[in-house]
């Protein structure tokens, strides 16, 4: 899955599709609406998705999950365990978080991120973007495999070259 297109701005709801940067902001495309916008970077805080990592701490110390890898996981525990609602109790929020990612260090993982990350992954699963992404991560994987693809050419026999005329030699006056 490749999210680095995808961004979340305060104060607009959901996670937003980067179609083009400018100097002075990004213009975003808006599932909800279904329009694209320009968003100052003066005004607004930009965050892009592939940036975001869930703190984790294991028997190896302290790390760090990127949050890419905690959608896959929901995704993949969405039949057997779906995500509570996102204005669930504190100790509901935190079982389900635990449920997806049981390393996750209980300690700097607040229960506001836990919401916000819930809040996401609804978004997207129902406007479709971890299918959107998806499907560009496998078009950029088919093109890099056909760059990758060694190029076998014959080997042909370059034309014989003219000879090149010599040069003249120049004249030069000499003044007496």
């Amino acid at each position: 899955m490749n999210l680095d297109k995808y961004l979340v701005i305060p104060g607009t709801p959901g996670v937003h599709k980067l179609i083009s940067s400018r100097s002075n902001g990004v213009i975003i495309e808006d599932k909800k609406e279904g329009r694209t916008r320009f968003v100052p970077v003066r005004q607004q805080q930009i965050t892009p998705l592939a940036t975001v990592a869930v703190y984790t701490y294991t028997a190896e110390g302290e790390g760090t999950v990127p949050l890419v890898e905690v959608f896959q996981k929901m995704l993949d525990l969405h039949e057997t365990t779906p995500p509570v609602d996102a204005k669930a109790s504190s100790a509901d929020l935190r079982a389900y978080f635990t449920a997806v990612l049981p390393d996750h260090d209980r300690d700097r993982v607040h229960i506001g991120d836990i919401q916000k990350c819930i809040k996401w992954y609804n978004y997207m699963r129902e406007f479709g973007v971890f299918e959107d992404a998806k499907r560009e991560a496998e078009k950029l994987a088919a093109e890099s495999a056909t760059e990758e693809a060694p190029v076998i050419a014959e080997e042909v026999e370059a034309p014989a070259q003219k000879e090149k005329p010599a040069k003249k030699a120049a004249k030069t006056k000499t003044k007496e």
